[in-house]
């Protein structure tokens, strides 16, 4: 009897055990997870907060929780990685996922369904990768230069008309004008696009606009509170289901003389070549475009910084008629300004899904989470940057033509890093040179503010940017 009740007791103890065992470990694994703030009200979580100002309240969350920490986001999870030594768990590790982080957000900007974004994506990128590459860029140099310069000569003349008097324009609406066009025709074929028609460029320009500016908010609001974006976005894609069914039955065969839209059309094999069309439409339009602005806006808010960039490109262009990778070569300064505004209007983050729970810090970021960087504030980080506020091209002439340093992700990285770079740092390279080559210029209201809204792409200016343009003395 006393055997049998020394055996019970024994069991009974392990049980004991297995259960405090469990209770510290569940406590122990709880304090494994990042500092959490997840705000009062149930399921939105922080949402409002959040909304107000997400890349202020994304940097006070920083400071106040430390280098990873998570917010409770309108039922979502976001762990924020803040330190750039562990970028590479976003960028480099398999543990997460960004197709499975975007693929909703696709779904509802551009009606492409989880089934067609799955077996496309990758497929796209890769296309637009291999046809966009550094090495592939020296026959569209000739064609962008061309372009550029026909619409800049455009205003040009309309100086000249008036005597060489002064010309008053709306700076960002004026190199909207003149780079839409011209990357229109370069990318999707001359003229496939509305761009030789005013009317029906100014139409297809009200109507983008529209898509642009309230796109990040069609990934995360009911249709019901964006009806103008969605009759824009309908606009759109009607316009792409024509050209589209006619590129179809005019794609050459000779892979060399395709246009981008071509190359594209040539790999997706299902009904949803309107929806991708218009969102490489979007990328293209979108990013590159935006930071020429504020490219320009930095270099001409600076004296010393304007003088040094029109010493270089007034002698290289005056010498060079065509513009090529030689050309663009004898202009390496631009090309630092051009990076220094990327740094200073990146955007405001990148995500990736947590598909298997790793550990960063000490903490663990468990399987669901939304994984998170802020290209915007990591270029901010004065350890990294110096004096990270201040407009300073310097810091970029020590970097080797085709690589960046890690601390700098306006690009991205990893498997999907930004398959356009290559282009979009041709294209502003050409079209800055072109512009301060052909003008002088002067901002009346000095550089406008960003706007702290949005988080999706290049940070967009809160107020108009009017300037006074003249012929180059």
């Amino acid at each position: 009897m006393l055997s049998w009740l020394i055996v019970i007791g024994t069991c009974l103890l392990i049980v004991l055990i297995f259960f405090i065992f469990n209770i510290f470990d569940t406590a122990s694994n709880r304090k494994k997870l990042p500092p959490f703030y997840s705000g009062w009200i149930p399921w939105l979580g922080c949402a409002l907060e959040f909304g107000k100002n997400p890349l202020r309240f994304i940097n006070l969350m920083g400071h106040k929780l430390g280098p990873v920490y998570t917010l409770k986001v309108a039922g979502e999870r976001m762990t924020f990685l803040t330190d750039a030594k562990d970028f590479h768990n976003f960028f480099q590790s398999t543990d997460v996922d960004f197709q499975k982080a975007v693929q909703s957000s696709v779904q509802k900007i551009a009606s492409v369904t989880e089934e067609a974004f799955f077996k496309n994506h990758t497929k796209i990128h890769d296309t637009v990768k291999g046809r966009l590459s550094f090495h592939k860029l020296p026959p569209f140099c000739e064609t962008l230069h061309s372009k550029f310069k026909e619409h800049l000569v455009g205003i040009k003349n309309q100086i000249t008309i008036k005597n060489g008097c002064e010309f008053e324009a709306e700076l960002n609406d004026l190199v909207r004008s003149t780079m839409y066009k011209s990357i229109m025709d370069n990318l999707f074929g001359d003229g496939v696009l509305p761009t030789h028609d005013e009317a029906a460029f100014k139409e297809f320009e009200k109507n983008f606009l529209i898509f642009d500016e309230q796109f990040e908010y069609a990934a995360r609001l009911p249709k019901i509170f964006l009806r103008e974006w969605t009759k824009s976005k309908n606009w759109l894609l009607q316009m792409f289901t024509r050209v589209t069914k006619q590129c179809m039955q005019t794609i050459p065969a000779d892979v060399e003389s395709r246009s981008l839209l071509q190359t594209l059309l040539a790999v997706i094999d299902d009904d949803f070549s309107p929806n991708w069309s218009m969102m490489m439409l979007w990328a293209s339009l979108a990013n590159a475009i935006p930071i020429t602005f504020w490219t320009l806006c930095m270099i001409y808010q600076h004296q010393r910084v304007l003088e040094k960039v029109q010493s270089e490109v007034r002698q290289v262009l005056k010498e060079n008629e065509k513009c090529d990778e030689s050309t663009l070569a004898l202009m390496p300064y631009t090309r630092q300004c051009i990076l220094e505004a990327i740094r200073l209007r990146s955007p405001g983050i990148f995500t990736r899904r947590v598909i298997k729970e790793f550990r960063v810090k000490g903490y663990n970021i468990p399987v669901g989470d939304l994984l998170m960087v802020s290209p915007f504030w990591a270029h901010r980080n004065s350890q990294q940057f110096p004096d990270p506020e201040e407009f300073k091209p310097e810091r970029w002439e020590n970097i080797e033509k085709n690589s960046f340093p890690e601390s700098f992700i306006a690009f991205g990285g990893g498997r999907y890093q930004c398959p356009g770079r290559w282009f979009a740092l041709l294209e502003m390279h050409i079209y800055v040179s072109l512009f301060v080559s052909l003008f002088d210029c002067k901002l009346l209201n000095g550089v406008p503010d960003l706007c702290e809204l949005h988080l999706v792409g290049t940070q967009q200016p809160v107020q108009k940017c009017p300037v006074v343009l003249s012929l180059a003395k």
